[in-house]
Formats: C-alpha cells, sequence, structure tokens
C-alpha cells in the first residue's frame, strides 16, 4: 500500500470520526418528544428522596434522571436539578442509580448517563434528554407545561 492512499485512509477515518463527534455533541443534551404515553411507576423504580420513598410527581413537571455511580456528568445535572428544584416549587427532580439496576436501563432504553425523562403531573412521559441537559433545554421543557 502506498504512502499516499495510508495517509489518505488516516485523514479520512479521522474526517469520518470528527464528524460523528459533532453529530454527537449536537444532539446531545437536548428534549427529545416521547409519544408513547407511558406513564411512570414510582413503587416499581424504587426512587428515595432525601431517604424516603418518592409517591407523588412534581405539580407541574418532574425530571426523572437516571445516572451511574462512575458518572461525572450525572453530578453536574443533578446539582443543576436540585437549584432548579429549590427556586421552582412546582418542578420535582429524582435521581435513580442504575448501577446495579440493569432492568430499569433495558426497560427505559437507557444508553447513556445521565438521562432524563421529562414527566407531567401525572406521570406520563412527555420527553427525554440523553446527556448533560442544556440551560435552554430545561427552560423549553418547563415552558411546555401548564399548571
Amino acid at each position: 500500500m502506498s504512502l499516499e492512499l495510508r495517509l489518505a485512509l488516516i485523514f479520512g477515518v479521522i474526517a469520518l470520526a470528527t464528524a460523528a463527534g459533532l453529530i454527537w455533541r449536537a444532539r446531545t443534551g437536548r428534549a427529545k418528544l416521547v409519544s408513547s404515553g407511558e406513564v411512570i411507576d414510582l413503587a416499581e423504580i424504587g426512587a428515595t428522596k432525601d431517604g424516603q420513598p418518592v409517591t407523588s410527581f412534581g405539580s407541574k413537571v418532574t425530571f426523572l434522571q437516571f445516572s451511574t455511580e462512575i458518572c461525572s456528568q450525572c453530578r453536574q445535572t443533578a446539582r443543576l436539578f436540585h437549584e432548579l428544584e429549590q427556586t421552582t416549587p412546582d418542578v420535582l427532580h429524582i435521581e435513580v442509580d442504575i448501577t446495579h439496576r440493569m432492568e430499569l436501563a433495558k426497560k427505559f432504553h437507557i444508553m447513556q448517563t445521565p438521562t432524563t425523562l421529562v414527566l407531567d403531573k401525572r406521570g406520563r412521559v412527555t420527553s427525554r434528554i440523553g446527556g448533560v441537559a442544556r440551560p435552554q433545554t430545561i427552560a423549553d421543557e418547563l415552558g411546555s407545561f401548564s399548571i
């Protein structure tokens, strides 16, 4: 194989990897609408908050975040939702660690962490956010709900 062909292959692979990375980066952190109408069963997922089981959803919106123990971006995302929860009384943030709960990862098709499901006041999934949620995405999601 000639040197020119080798260099062309190397640059081609680099260009392809760069394009894939840019596409992934553009899509992560954005909400994708979910039309399945699935309702979350809080007892099934075993959600807890401050050591107590979560038994109800937020009066406007609930952000259900799936995380893992080794995910550094999960802590950043949880902090962002915690601050939002403190300033917006109609919002509830629930974080579920799926490190040892592969059945939840499979059921909700969690391919990366954090993944956040946006729920209405009845617990119906309206959208999902893969990766760290962008502030504009959160603002858009909050604006899509009426009290």
